[in-house]
């Protein structure tokens, strides 16, 4: 029995380090998409990213289930063990293999974040610039006061935008 959910294990690993660098890549092609400004590109990404967080979460499902299984066969397992902890008690060579490939996912865990990373900074510098142009357009911006020679604070004009230079 303990071998055919070790077996299922390594299944539901596989699958899961295939689903991670198809997310990498994604978050890949959104990072192209952020710098090229292609926003049908990057529906087509949200729409892709969609389904592969469903895929995500019944990986996860089946994972939670197999480490529910290992508990009851192994009571040195909580129905809440972490997948290092069920690696842990596994005797032979599945656990090396195992170990291995969770040290695979656990890098491409960190690839993922590093990547969403500088996507979440490309879009709020993608925001900010907006912003400032708005503000530039709409005329919301304001100059910085100036100080009289006596040090006191002035306020400074407000400037002039494109919309007035146009009326």
């Amino acid at each position: 029995m303990m071998q055919q959910i070790v077996e299922q294990l390594m299944d539901n690993i596989a699958h899961t380090t295939d689903l991670y660098e198809r997310i990498l890549a994604t978050e890949r092609d959104k990072q192209r998409a952020i710098v090229a400004a292609d926003i049908d590109a990057l529906a087509a990404i949200v729409a892709r990213e969609e389904v592969l967080v469903s895929l995500a979460g019944q990986l996860e499902a089946d994972r939670a289930c197999l480490r529910g299984r290992f508990a009851e066969a192994d009571r040195r397992l909580g129905p809440g063990s972490r997948l290092e902890h069920v690696i842990a008690v596994i005797d032979g060579p599945p656990h090396d293999l195992l170990a291995e490939k969770h040290q695979h996912l656990l890098a491409l865990a960190a690839q993922i974040h590093d990547v969403n990373r500088v996507n979440f900074q490309l879009l709020r510098s993608s925001i900010d610039l907006l912003r400032g142009i708005l503000d530039e357009v709409l005329g919301t911006s304001s100059v910085p006061g100036t100080y009289d020679p006596s040090g006191h604070h002035e306020a400074g004009p407000r400037a002039a935008t494109c919309v007035d230079q146009i009326l």
